[in-house]
């Protein structure tokens, strides 16, 4: 990222220098479905904003999509793009919150979306774009909180209304936006996902101090269990889920530095995967190969998608020249099932997937357009 932003900076001089015309560069979001077998079946450009910037996708209950972000229509605001089943356009939501972004969403009842901020709220917007309400989630927002992985995250409640998480903290709102509970975790805990469970509660976790952590929130928000997996270097959380089996399932990340050359760095990434009862347990631990970019699939494996840097073990979020975009889908042993590459040209760093309810994938990311 550090020499994409010198190039620009370069362009912007030269250009400023020169009578010769050129193209300013633009921020786009692309986007790649793929079926269930691994095989393209279409991809887009969301270009219609000369820097919009997308953080989360889901599919919505008519086959679509939205991606949560931010515009920059009369600076920037929070945005959330649509997309019908087949990649087409559909109309846009954009309200009027300057210096803000959307960063997670869920599909409201009744139409519309819960989403939210970089500014620490949960808004409900209805379909045409219209703010319903707006609840205050955290007193504490950092207006340098911009890191795709951070921010509040939400999900639907199953009895109805929202579950958050976020810093370290998790917050159960009703339909209306009303807070029902508020639980606060250490202070060195930083919240960065939350699921439903099937008693009713929510799981969430995320990184801290010692390492990893996960921690499960009966429907009144009271801590059940909880558990930490320490590290001897910093961890990244990169996935929680209920397998199909019953397990609560996590992905965690831990990345050394083994060549101290700068002009070829190398970096080692191992990624684990913690199997938990529902009692929070410790059942299984096993080492997998897997990227930050991965989703749980519904038959009990995983899907993940990078690119090769020869800096790295694993697959990157980053794109490096001459490397396609991968994704890989592994069974519920770990074992390959496919591993399929796409050509879908350079600047285009991947930034989420997601299982698709016909059970493909759709993945998204930033677009450098020059």
């Amino acid at each position: 990222m550090l020499i994409i932003f010198l190039f620009l900076l370069t362009l912007l001089f030269t250009a400023g220098c020169s009578d010769a015309a050129y193209k300013q560069p633009t921020f786009d979001i692309w986007v790649l479905k793929i079926n269930a077998d691994g095989n393209e079946q279409w991809n887009t450009i969301i270009d219609d904003d000369p820097d919009g910037v997308g953080i989360e996708m889901i599919q919505t209950r008519d086959g679509g999509y939205a991606i949560a972000g931010t515009g920059t229509r009369n600076g920037s605001i929070i945005r959330i793009f649509t997309l019908g089943a087949k990649g087409e356009d559909r109309v846009d939501l954009t309200f009027d919150t300057p210096m803000d972004s959307g960063r997670s969403l869920a599909e409201a009842p009744g139409g519309g979306y819960a989403v939210t901020t970089r500014w620490e709220c949960l808004k409900r917007i209805d379909e045409s774009g219209t703010v319903l309400w707006s609840t205050k989630l955290s007193e504490e927002s950092d207006p340098l909180l911009w890191e795709v992985d951070k921010g509040w995250r939400v999900v639907r409640a199953p009895d109805g209304g929202y579950a958050t998480a976020g810093n370290n903290q998790s917050v159960r709102l009703d339909e209306d936006g009303t807070i029902l509970w508020e639980t606060t975790f250490a202070p060195d805990k930083s919240a960065r996902t939350i699921i439903a469970a099937p008693t009713g509660g929510f799981v969430t976790g995320g990184i801290c101090d010692a390492g990893v952590w996960v921690t499960m929130l009966d429907a009144e928000g009271n801590s059940v269990w909880n558990r930490t997996f320490p590290t001897e270097s910093t961890a990244n959380l990169y996935n929680v889920r209920l397998s199909p089996d019953g397990t609560y399932d996590l992905i965690y990340g831990t990345t050394q530095q083994v060549s101290e050359d700068k002009q070829e760095d190398k970096w080692i990434t191992e990624t684990t995967e913690v199997s938990l009862s529902l009692h929070g347990e410790l059942i299984g631990e096993k080492t997998v190969q897997v990227s930050q970019v991965i989703v749980a699939t519904e038959d009990g494996g995983y899907a993940y998608a990078g690119y090769s840097h020869p800096q790295h073990n694993d697959l990157r979020s980053s794109d490096y020249s001459g490397s396609p975009l991968q994704v890989v889908r592994l069974d519920t042993a770990g074992e390959v099932v496919w591993d399929a590459s796409f050509d879908i040209g350079d600047d285009r760093p991947v930034t989420s997937i997601i299982q698709t309810a016909d059970g493909g994938f759709a993945l998204f990311g930033r677009y450098l357009d020059f």
